[in-house]
């Protein structure tokens, strides 16, 4: 295959994301006017924002080479101390009521421990970071039945409640208003914050060479383990805020609060092309991977498709990403092999062998 061929599809792979969510965004308005409607375009991102601060997590510890599948019980955990420390004791809290602020102070810390316990264990203990998360997911989701212990805590002040279900300002309309909602605004501006940390910053570029080859960026002298524990710090900081975001939403935190979202989180970041291989990839198209899994849930809910039909478009969604992600990287060791050959004495541009 020629080299500007090679390059073409590799483009169209790159940015074949942004070409499925137009696709999806033009099928399911034609399907129904419901779903083309301002209200619904608006509020398609406001009401997954939560998941949309877990795929950023996720795609900061994809790019390490490594996972992080604690990310939904850390969201249940954050989210339910919240509430404990919110509701009064009629509303299943602890009856402490504290302010909101120091109820998200509250969950910031418990998001950056359960990154802290990750980093450290995959970093110092030298751990699997698939089978140390996986063991977090269910510690962390035990706990949070612990603690709850199985009861629902709800009826939040409005402060805490504003970043999940708070509206920016409203535009007036032929037949009413169209609000704005703070969700939406916020992950969009998150997603920008992610990508220019990721592209535009020393870390960003060392996290590169540390999913790509941890042993090359360790002899270049960047602190690989150091990289590493930042990541999961990031990880654990995004659980916290998509619980703020879960929780205010729905003004109320359950022991199931987050459950079944690692695998949208893991389908969003890998078929927005971040490399289940690690040192590739970029915010710009997991926000785009983010949007699409959106759009298939809303779509999919307002056509009033069958959920075992929705479960398994999600398996094929899934599916789908690692087959890319599969096809990504056998062009990428195809054309290495062919620059590689190509700068030998005989190349790959030859048609035949010379031998003596």
């Amino acid at each position: 295959m020629k080299p500007k061929t090679t390059r073409f599809i590799s483009t169209i792979l790159d940015n074949l994301i942004w070409l499925l969510v137009a696709f999806a965004l033009i099928i399911f308005s034609s399907l129904s006017p419901s779903f083309r409607t301002p209200y619904n375009l608006v509020n398609i991102l406001n009401r997954t924002a939560a998941l949309g601060m877990l795929v950023i997590g996720q795609a900061f510890a994809m790019m390490s080479g490594n996972f992080d599948l604690s990310s939904e019980s850390g969201l249940g955990l954050t989210a339910m101390v919240a509430g404990l420390f919110l509701a009064s004791v009629t509303n299943g809290g602890l009856g402490v009521e504290v302010s909101p602020i120091v109820a998200i102070l509250l969950m910031i810390v418990v998001g950056l421990t359960i990154g802290l316990i990750n980093g450290f264990l995959i970093t110092r203990l030298r751990m699997n970071n698939l089978i140390v998360t996986i063991a977090m997911l269910m510690i962390l989701r035990g706990l949070v039945y612990i603690i709850s212990p199985g009861a629902t805590a709800s009826f939040f002040p409005e402060g805490f409640d504003w970043l999940g279900a708070g509206a920016l300002f409203k535009i007036p309309l032929t037949k009413g208003f169209l609000a704005i909602p703070v969700p939406t605004v916020f992950i969009i501006l998150a997603f920008i914050i992610a990508h220019i940390i990721t592209r535009y910053t020393q870390f960003g570029r060392n996290m590169f060479a540390v999913g790509s080859n941890p042993v090359a960026a360790k002899d270049a002298g960047i602190e690989t383990d150091k990289i590493i524990r930042q990541v999961y710090l990031i990880s654990g900081f995004c659980m916290a805020i998509a619980g703020l975001l879960a929780a205010g939403r729905l003004d109320s935190a359950t022991p199931r609060t987050g459950e079944g979202l690692i695998f949208p989180v893991q389908a969003a970041a890998v078929v927005g092309g971040v490399s289940l291989f690690g040192g590739r990839g970029t915010m710009i198209g997991a926000f785009g991977g983010f949007a699409l899994w959106s759009i298939l849930d809303a779509g999919l809910s307002i056509l009033k498709v069958s959920p075992f039909w929705i479960e398994a478009s999600r398996g094929l969604l899934l599916l789908f990403a690692v087959g890319l992600d599969a096809i990504k990287v056998k062009g990428m060791h195809r054309r290495a092999l062919e620059e590689s050959l190509a700068s030998t004495h005989i190349g790959l541009k030859d048609d035949k062998v010379v031998t003596d």
